[in-house]
């Protein structure tokens, strides 16, 4: 069979969901989250405060064409319907009519139709993807150049996003667990280990030199206050029954000992791919909240997975449920859209707050356009990067804020802005900036039936907000342990700070 030679049904849908996907990307708003990786990729570096690099050069890449929204959600859209494509190629010599069903069904998942916004798990789960491919390759030809593809390609996974190190534990562990073939298979773990070590050794090198900040912010600031909790881990359960959806893990449990059978053989690497990632996140649910992001590098596993389990007709089967269920999303999704931020009224004053900050950001720069010689600023990153995005300039981050997002700590040197003016964006008024400016004022602004309020500082006294802002930032977010050597943290030298 010729490797353009694609199933017609399986066009359909290749296109039917890309055309989905297009219209959800052009319609939806752009979000604080996006608009703070577009940050990266205004300030090209080899590592930033949250997460490694990759997004950030992806968006440098795609905003030396354009800032349109659409254009930078590209890549996200186009990732599913390429995997969807590759499971075909991977399947089809075993089983055409298998292969067709499984894309299918992968492709019309609600995860992979919604989920158009490029973030940072946009190169995790491409890299991912081809690092488990090889790994595939390796296991089923006995290569060891294919484990070193899958080393550096799981490298640039973990140059996306930390999880890729589940997908290194997952290899280790699927090499101990199912393979039998001598110190071949451990040779190729070294292969991939080797793959991975120069993008390990060049983020840690970026974070000795920048305050260690991934460290801090993955393991330090955002798991303070952790502990067991068994909601935590239900909630996980649920999450998990929602990705996997109801029919295939009725038709899993119904052939149990098929799946016992495909997992113990060599055609088991996609299964155990995705079991063991899967089940160290059960663990971590007891004390962490697990995201739903976290799991989508590992979601295409699934699909492949089931190819040697369930039938064509049970493939169908799930179709049936997925299809709608789908299409329910979308329709629920469309109505947000006409409706909003009617909907979030409904729900609670805040919530209607950001829909229309999100939504009417325009205006509100309009507002803060007025003072023309201050300086624009928020008291969040996302707010900021929002409102970055919509200006093309820096909108800085005033006050403590959260251990989120706080590049702009890096990108902000708050000893050039003393004695200047400033305007503060604000849900609430906030008479607790005016010690740190000589006078000031706030102005309420009103848009779309709710109100938010502008706090105008004159003579921005830095010194004072050192002593008060700028330390608790440091104490709560920068504080490097002892054993840790560091070789620069700007928020130290800049400010004086030990």
């Amino acid at each position: 069979m010729s490797a353009l030679a694609i199933d017609t049904r399986l066009w359909i849908y290749l296109l039917l969901t890309l055309a989905a996907k297009l219209l959800l990307a052009h319609y939806l708003p752009m979000t604080g989250d996006e608009a703070y990786f577009i940050v990266w990729g205004n300030y090209p570096d080899y590592g930033y405060y949250d997460h490694p690099p990759m997004v950030g050069w992806l968006l440098t890449a795609m905003l030396s064409v354009s800032d349109a929204p659409l254009w930078l959600r590209l890549p996200q859209v186009l990732l599913t319907t390429f995997i969807g494509l590759a499971i075909y190629l991977l399947l089809r010599r075993t089983h055409e009519a298998v292969a067709v069903a499984v894309a299918v069904l992968y492709l019309i998942a609600p995860v992979n139709v919604l989920g158009v916004l490029t973030t940072t798990d946009t190169p995790l789960i491409f890299w991912s993807f081809l690092s488990a491919v090889s790994f595939y390759f390796a296991q089923r030809r006995d290569n060891l150049w294919w484990y070193l593809l899958c080393g550096l390609f799981l490298g640039l996974a973990f140059f996306s996003k930390f999880f890729a190190g589940l997908l290194g534990i997952a290899y280790f562990l699927y090499i101990v667990l199912y393979t039998r073939r001598g110190l071949r298979p451990y040779l190729g773990l070294l292969l991939i280990i080797l793959g991975t070590l120069p993008f390990i050794g060049l983020n840690l090198w970026w974070n000795y030199n920048n305050c260690w900040n991934n460290y801090l912010f993955n393991l330090v600031n955002r798991t303070a206050g952790s502990g067991f909790s068994a909601g935590t881990m239900l909630t996980y359960l649920v999450m998990l029954v929602y990705l996997v959806t109801p029919p295939i893990l009725y038709y899993l449990f119904k052939q149990w000992r098929d799946v016992k059978e495909s997992l113990t053989s060599r055609q088991s690497v996609f299964g155990g791919l995705f079991l063991i990632p899967i089940g160290l996140f059960f663990l971590l649910s007891f004390w962490k909240e697990i995201g739903l992001h976290w799991l989508l590098s590992f979601y295409p596993f699934l699909f492949l997975a089931l190819a040697p389990i369930l039938s064509t007709q049970q493939l169908r089967k799930c179709h049936y449920f997925m299809l709608p269920f789908t299409v329910l999303h979308l329709v629920i999704i469309g109505a947000v859209l006409v409706l909003a931020p009617g909907i979030a009224r409904e729900i609670d004053e805040k919530t209607y707050r950001d829909a229309v900050f999100g939504m009417r950001a325009e205006q509100i720069i309009d507002a803060m356009s007025e003072y023309d010689a201050a300086i624009m600023m928020t008291e969040s990153y996302s707010k900021s990067a929002l409102l970055a995005y919509h200006t093309r300039q820096p909108v800085p981050v005033f006050s403590v804020s959260s251990y989120h997002g706080r590049e702009a700590d890096k990108r902000t040197d708050f000893r050039q802005l003393d004695g200047k003016d400033i305007v503060i964006f604000s849900y609430h008024r906030q008479e607790k900036y005016r010690p740190y400016f000589r006078d000031s004022e706030i102005h309420r602004v009103d848009v779309e039936d709710t109100h938010f309020y502008l706090f105008i500082g004159r003579g921005f006294d830095y010194q004072i907000y050192r002593d008060d802002i700028l330390r608790e930032v440091v104490d709560r977010y920068y504080q490097i342990p002892d054993y840790l050597p560091t070789g620069q943290c700007y928020m130290y030298e800049r400010y004086g700070f030990k």
